[in-house]
């Protein structure tokens, strides 16, 4: 018999191994960091007294995300992955969510729709490293007085504040960010999170301008980022970034289905996710 509770500091250890025999290169840290931003959404699946799956489910105002959704070999097939699913999306309805998002392997998108997601899009992991390429449009570092616009145009693209979430990441003097101005007013801007060994570019938000402002931004990061271990979840339909990345020596890591249960998220925004557990 299945049960679902709430993670503990003491699963930490468990949820970042359990992770990582699917390679996505977990730490107890990621988990932590996660409890932090949402105490009640981080959950461990058990089997009698044994831990054997996790998921993780973050809140921002009408807009939620699940994430790292995984049960150990032996345990599968058996009803616990739809256990928390179910759990998930309970618990971020009662925090008034009415839209669930989550990036999954194309081969679960039919296990998904099970629980009422449904296909959105194609995101593909692309990884490589760093590189240098001068950028044509004016980008520059952000500023501390960029930080609430920042936060706005991310809320705009995403549906709902990651204010909470974007917030820490901003005030991490490893981290970078920068922006791109327009009438003194940032149209678009891209975060790296830095990290011992590697790197994340994510989110990027920026307006369709018909310029090269995307890729402008893309190519200020990576120069930061020259000779670093990087990686990025782009839109399989961003064809400028992709053609950047491919000709750097970017590799495609993995292909993801974007799903959504409730009302999809519909903008005109060149977007690179935050993280394939954040949205």
């Amino acid at each position: 018999m299945f049960r679902v509770e709430r993670m503990s500091p003491e699963d930490y250890e468990f949820a970042a191994c359990l992770s990582n025999t699917m390679n996505w290169d977990a730490s107890e840290d990621d988990f932590e960091f996660m409890a932090k931003l949402e105490p009640q959404g981080i959950l461990t699946l058990f089997a009698g007294s044994e831990k054997v799956g996790i998921a993780t489910a973050v809140s921002f105002g009408k807009v939620g995300w699940l994430g790292n959704v995984i049960v150990g070999e032996e345990h599968r097939g058996r009803g616990g992955g739809s256990l928390l699913v179910r759990k998930a999306v309970e618990y971020l309805t009662s925090r008034g969510v009415e839209t669930v998002g989550l990036y999954g392997y194309t081969d679960r998108v039919p296990f998904y729709e099970r629980h009422g997601f449904r296909f959105d899009s194609r995101f593909i992991v692309m990884k490589g490293k760093g590189f240098s390429e001068t950028a044509k449009i004016k980008v520059r570092a952000a500023v501390t007085d960029d930080k609430r616009s920042i936060i706005d145009l991310d809320s705009s693209c995403f549906g709902g504040s990651r204010s909470k979430l974007l917030g820490p990441i901003l005030r991490d003097s490893s981290n970078l960010c920068y922006v791109s101005i327009d009438d003194d007013q940032p149209i678009g801007f891209a975060i790296a999170k830095v990290y011992d060994e590697a790197s994340e570019i994510g989110p990027m938000v920026c307006k369709r301008t018909g310029s090269n402002v995307a890729t402008d931004l893309m190519k200020m990061v990576l120069g930061k980022l020259k000779g670093c271990e990087v990686s990025m979840c782009v839109p399989e339909k961003e064809a400028a970034i992709l053609d950047l990345l491919r000709q750097h020596g970017f590799k495609e890591h993995l292909v993801l289905a974007r799903m959504f249960r409730g009302a999809p998220i519909i903008n005109d925004y060149v977007y690179v996710a935050e993280s394939l557990e954040r949205g």
